[in-house]
């Protein structure tokens, strides 16, 4: 694997030091099957297919992160709930399997490390980060995936049956966010022993546009900070990004405290009041509109909205450049690479 600057410039970024380029995320999943012309389906249960989609798309759209693995959902199977995987989307989730206290303590968990306990996560997250670490030929930054503890949470409970209980049985909640921060943390260190150099962890239910900044720092906070903590304590050197959609200007003063280095934020934040909240304290990646840019947008829009994001939050460092949430399906192949050289083109004008 060549070192090419990619892993240099996001660490500069994390570090809050100015360089003669932004870093850019294409934020890029399934988007990668779809631009090289497979089914999400055949490339989702296929570890050789994903990590050569991902890591083509990744170097075509000049990102310095690649995202091998495709759908955030297949653990879900594995704890014997009912997924549906279409043949050209994400999984969805139809139900939760826990409602009583006695269904917490009984519920059980897989162990990542155990291929037989989860054959499923073993080959769409673990294989395809062996296969991509594998056949990565530059030092693009590899991105593990999983939700976080108060959303895994609510797949396993409902979403709106926990929102509920956090108001009718706050304490079930909190049990049941407790022990699945534990699984998340597990997850998340086997996925960097197969390879990942990014923990990447996805938590829209701690948007403030679901629960109050009060909420957060009861229900998620110590959560996210054990797992990174965990993180951390296995590999020193591995960076930790939380993506959280909706509104998180207030979440932002809060996160440093958990030892994240970056938090992806959405774009209906303004970039300039994300950076003033964020300070030096922690680093910030985002917020292109990925519905009106990255898939309805054009190059030309898309470098302008950038170089508009690089102005209000970028001049400082602790910015990495990327869509507010994941970049769609449809995307086309000449936006996203719109995105990539804009984190360059903007301080060569």
């Amino acid at each position: 694997m060549k070192d090419t600057g990619h892993r240099a410039c996001v660490e500069a970024a994390l570090n809050h030091e100015v360089t003669d380029r932004t870093p850019v995320n294409n934020f890029a999943l399934v988007t990668a099957a779809r631009s090289a012309g497979v089914t999400v389906d055949s490339a989702r249960w296929d570890p050789k297919v994903s990590a050569k989609v991902s890591v083509d798309y990744a170097m075509r759209t000049e990102s310095d992160f690649i995202k091998p693995i495709l759908d955030s959902q297949v653990p879900f199977l594995d704890l014997g709930m009912n997924v549906k995987f279409p043949e050209d989307d994400y999984g969805s989730v139809h139900g939760g399997i826990v409602e009583t206290q006695e269904q917490i303590d009984d519920l059980a968990l897989f162990d990542p490390y155990a291929a037989a306990e989860c054959p499923n996560f073993t080959k769409v997250f673990v294989d395809s980060l062996e296969e991509t670490s594998r056949i990565l030929e530059e030092d693009l930054h590899i991105c593990g995936l999983s939700w976080g503890p108060i959303t895994t949470a609510g797949y396993v409970m409902g979403v709106e049956n926990m929102i509920m209980n956090t108001f009718v049985d706050p304490d079930i909640v909190k049990s049941l966010v407790a022990k699945i921060a534990g699984f998340v943390s597990d997850m998340q260190r086997r996925m960097i022993d197969a390879g990942a150099t990014v923990m990447w962890m996805a938590d829209p239910t701690s948007s403030e546009d679901l629960i109050s900044p009060d909420m957060f720092a009861e229900y998620s906070f110590d959560h996210i900070k054990r797992v990174v903590s965990d993180v951390k304590a296995m590999d020193s050197s591995i960076p930790a990004f939380v993506h959280i959609c909706g509104n998180t200007l207030d979440i932002i003063k809060q996160l440093p405290a958990t030892g994240a280095d970056c938090l992806s934020f959405d774009h209906a934040v303004d970039p300039a009041k994300a950076k003033a909240n964020a300070g030096r304290d922690i680093s910030i990646m985002g917020n292109i509109d990925p519905v009106a840019q990255m898939w309805r947008g054009t190059p030309d829009s898309i470098r302008s909205e950038s170089f508009r994001i690089i102005d209000a939050a970028g001049q400082e460092g602790g910015f990495i450049l990327a869509p507010g949430c994941e970049t769609p399906i449809m995307s086309p192949d000449e936006n996203v690479l719109a995105l990539g050289r804009a984190g360059r083109e903007y301080w060569t004008r």
